[in-house]
């Protein structure tokens, strides 16, 4: 007899929109961050440019840095890598358990880092991994650390700007190195490689980009060993990632509004038709 699945509440996240311009950063160690949160990602390896061992970051290897935690606990994490994680290494590159030779590698994609995030795509990534852990002892547990992990790596770099517009003007192509994470740091958003039949792509999940923002040293070792392996790096324009374009053609709609306005009150004259 199957045993019942326990509700597991939702978790208010904060909305993208209802953040104000100009706020600080937050530290990784800030209060909105778990502790043991924190003390993992103190403690956890990060990988520095030249590479020169295979390295990754995922749930499953921050949430098994809870001291007195027997492994069993922790083994179905494993399941969870295709939702959350990035490898990078002298010999492979992945991101979401999809790990490829450096030698298949076609193209490394970069893309501001908050246009690969929501607080609905965090939500949905959240739901990917409650549907795939399966009911075993301490799954109750293992859920929660999952979730108190994910939320405490988005809160660690909001609050974010609400004019979003002026993050689609940013020019910077710069991959972010800085200790502190930030909406504007680009990160590694696709990988695209060879398969036997044509081309595939290794897309990042919300959970791979907030990993990328915790430790900045990954997407800059991948960009950096990509350049050395003479792989392109296309930097992708914010205004033409699939936010970015939305975002652009709202502030086109809400210009064009603006004038139609100021002609209706007679704030500009009207030009002369032709």
């Amino acid at each position: 007899m199957p045993l019942p699945r326990l509700p597991v509440p939702r978790l208010p996240l904060p909305r993208l929109s209802v953040l104000r311009l100009r706020a600080p950063r937050v530290s990784l160690t800030d209060d909105l961050v778990a502790d043991w949160v924190a003390r993992a990602l103190e403690v956890y390896p990060r990988p520095t440019y030249p590479l020169t061992a295979e390295w990754d970051a995922s749930v499953a290897g921050l949430v098994r840095q809870v001291p007195y935690v027997p492994r069993v606990a922790t083994r179905p994490l494993d399941l969870l890598d295709r939702f959350g994680s990035v490898h990078a290494g002298p010999t492979k590159v992945g991101l979401d358990g999809d790990e490829v030779e450096w030698e298949r590698v076609v193209e490394i994609r970069t893309q501001p880092a908050w246009a690969s995030l929501s607080a609905d795509a965090l939500e949905a990534n959240l739901a990917q991994y409650l549907g795939v852990l399966p009911p075993l002892p301490g799954r109750s547990w293992v859920l929660r650390k999952i979730s108190e992990l994910v939320v405490s790596l988005y809160l660690a770099v909001v609050p974010v700007p609400d004019e979003l517009v002026d993050l689609i003007a940013e020019p910077s192509t710069d991959v972010g190195q800085d200790d502190r994470p930030s909406l504007l740091d680009r990160v590694v958003s696709e990988i695209v490689y060879r398969r036997r039949f044509g081309q595939g792509e290794a897309t990042a999940s919300t959970t791979a980009v907030l990993l990328q923002l915790a430790f900045p040293g990954a997407a800059d070792a991948i960009c950096r060993t990509a350049v050395d392996r003479g792989v392109p790096v296309v930097h992708v324009p914010a205004d033409e990632s699939e936010i970015g374009v939305i975002v652009a053609r709202a502030a086109t709609w809400r210009a064009t509004a603006l004038g139609l306005r100021e002609t209706a009150l007679g704030l500009r004259p009207r030009l002369p038709l032709p």
